[in-house]
């Protein structure tokens, strides 16, 4: 009798550690369970919460700055002006003024982020001051100089659409992604389809199959390349719920909207032959969308 307690007495321990987890929102293998939409961006120790609302708006202003050839500092201050001043709850399209201001400041690389902030808006200097530490952070991650820094959580299903592929050979979310990529980061290399769908060419059960998989390419594979391609990747995480999308992979990590609680994970090459810096995704995002 003693025995069967102590057992009883574990797996309803057991039983409760797991449904700690899922009310934390953790679940099993980085399955959401009860947690709520949103996105974290992390930076020196420090992670800043954002609602997915938030998160599309802050990718969106950064991709303006990658868009245009500015560093993350530019990125930077704009966003410290949208969180002190609108708490990025203003259409990101608005930001591009504060752009066209910020090039009227000759040497705002060297002067401080609040100081710039408060020379291209209205809002308090200690407002920009406060909202500094998260503008950097979101800067960074978004303009791709930090990798992985940026992921949300993602839940829900997907409403149907038909499965008709588009003259592209993508189905009509595939082709909504590729429309949204190109209006905010002009026309970047891309590929994964043609017209009919393609056969060939990726591993078993792939989406490309099913024309509902791009890939975009940042080639050759060097330092400079390689912050660009982040920042798509995390751009497209951003926008993972707005898009409906499911996978998101690059430079050998992945993401998916089914483990979305465990954030940016290990990529699993499959076993097949190819360059091993292709298969690793080093050269190119790939991405696809619900079916």
């Amino acid at each position: 009798m003693r025995k069967h307690l102590i057992v009883l007495g574990v797996v309803i321990a057991v039983a409760l550690v797991f449904a700690g987890l899922r009310l934390l929102g953790v679940g099993v293998g980085g399955i959401p369970v009860l947690a709520r939409e949103a996105c974290t961006v992390t930076a020196e120790g420090e992670t800043y919460d954002l609602s997915s609302e938030q998160a599309e708006r802050a990718s969106a202003i950064a991709a303006q700055a990658v868009r245009r050839g500015l560093p993350a500092r530019a990125a930077s201050v704009v966003l410290a002006v949208e969180i002190a001043d609108h708490s990025l709850e203003r259409d990101a399209a608005k930001a591009s003024g504060l752009y066209r201001r910020l090039s009227g400041v000759a040497d705002y690389r060297q002067q401080s982020v609040p100081g710039v902030a408060q020379q291209i808006s209205d809002g308090s200097r200690d407002g920009y001051r406060d909202a500094e530490p998260e503008a950097r952070a979101l800067a960074s991650a978004l303009t791709g100089n930090t990798p992985e820094a940026f992921s949300c959580v993602v839940k829900g299903g997907a409403e149907e659409v038909p499965d008709r592929l588009s003259g592209a050979g993508l189905t009509s979310r595939a082709e909504a992604l590729r429309d949204d990529v190109r209006n905010v980061y002009g026309r970047l290399p891309d590929g994964g389809f043609q017209p009919g769908g393609v056969t060939t060419g990726h591993m078993v059960g792939s989406a490309h199959y099913e024309g509902r998989a791009v890939d975009y390419f940042f080639r050759p594979i060097n330092a400079r390349n390689n912050i660009r391609g982040w920042s798509l990747a995390q751009y497209l995480v951003a926008n993972a719920d707005r898009l409906d999308i499911e996978t998101v992979i690059y430079d050998d990590r992945i993401w998916t909207k089914f483990r979305s609680g465990a954030g940016w994970r290990d990529y699993e090459v499959p076993p097949r032959g190819g360059d091993q810096a292709i298969l690793e995704h080093r050269d190119h995002v790939h991405v696809d969308v619900a079916d």
